[in-house]
């Protein structure tokens, strides 16, 4: 069927056919939900932009004759409530922190009512209120002194002890002078005790060794031919089952024989009864010659038995 329309007379008017049919365009979908409208420049006219001198642009300081970000105090004119007090002094741009909490702890001390205690040598606070004393302070300088910083390598204060002589009694009464003498005595006495007991002691020590010099002159070649064997040290067994032979004569020890002690229990037990016999600690009160063959024998039983924990 053609396009148009026909008149009253019967005559048809031709008409331009009629566009194709186009779907609206979507914008495009936003990945957070929702429609992005399409951007659009803004328009702008060559006397919308203004170029600015760079000397005179404002700052936002030091605009109108003050600071803009300045607030003002609490009682200041501007009426703003501001970050600092009329109490608290204001803090430089360049204070470090060390600088701040010294300067605090400067203002907190001259507000508090201290005292000095000397019983505990420290300062002490004191509370008005109620009276009382807070303890709370540190032990500083006392009154009248400079206090030294801390550190860490300072010295400590030496501590001096009260001397225990007849001076102490001047003053006192008859009973506690008599007393106090009585005391110095007898500490007098005492340290004299010690002190000559420590002088022979050593006297006594040195008296020992010279002896076992003398013994070792006489003794040394029958331990050697004791313990050694074509220049090699004997084993257990040998000088056990040989050591009543160098032995004194009144030593608790009963003779063994090589093969009483061929089991390793048994040689053991073996040794640890002859330990009892020449141990240092159960010779102190014989003679130097016993004391040097005791000392002597334990040596080479102690080294004998090193050797034969190894091999066994």
């Amino acid at each position: 069927k053609r396009s148009g329309s026909t008149s009253s007379d019967g005559n048809r008017s031709r008409q331009p056919p009629s566009p194709p049919y186009t779907p609206p365009q979507t914008p495009p979908r936003s990945p957070y939900g929702g429609y992005t409208p399409p951007h659009t420049p803004p328009k702008t006219s060559p006397r919308s932009i203004a170029v600015v001198n760079p000397a005179r642009r404002a700052t936002p300081k030091q605009q109108g004759g003050r600071d803009l970000l300045d607030f003002g105090s609490v009682g200041g004119s501007s009426g703003c409530a501001g970050h600092q007090t009329a109490s608290t002094p204001a803090a430089t741009s360049n204070e470090t922190r060390a600088e701040r909490l010294k300067r605090e702890y400067e203002a907190k001390r001259q507000k508090q009512n201290r005292v000095w205690d000397d019983v505990d040598q420290r300062w002490v606070e004191v509370d008005a209120k109620a009276g009382s004393t807070v303890h709370r302070g540190s032990t500083s300088a006392p009154p009248g002194v400079a206090a030294k910083p801390h550190s860490a390598t300072a010295a400590k204060k030496a501590v001096i002890g009260i001397k225990l002589d007849g001076s102490n009694a001047q003053g006192k009464s008859a009973n506690v002078q008599a007393a106090v003498n009585k005391r110095v005595n007898d500490m007098k006495q005492s340290q004299a005790k010690a002190l000559q007991e420590v002088r022979d002691r050593e006297a006594k020590k040195k008296q020992n060794e010279a002896e076992e010099d003398v013994v070792r002159t006489n003794l040394g070649p029958q331990i050697k031919a004791w313990s050694e064997e074509h220049g090699k040290k004997k084993q257990l067994r040998a000088l056990l089952s040989s050591l009543h032979t160098v032995l004194w004569e009144d030593a608790k020890w009963k003779p063994v024989s090589l093969g009483d002690i061929l089991d390793a229990s048994k040689c053991k037990r073996c040794y640890h009864k002859a330990t009892l016999v020449v141990h240092p600690d159960k010779t102190g009160n014989l003679n130097a010659e016993q004391r040097f063959l005791a000392k002597r024998i334990f040596d080479a039983l102690s080294q004998a038995k090193t050797e034969f924990d190894a091999l066994n």
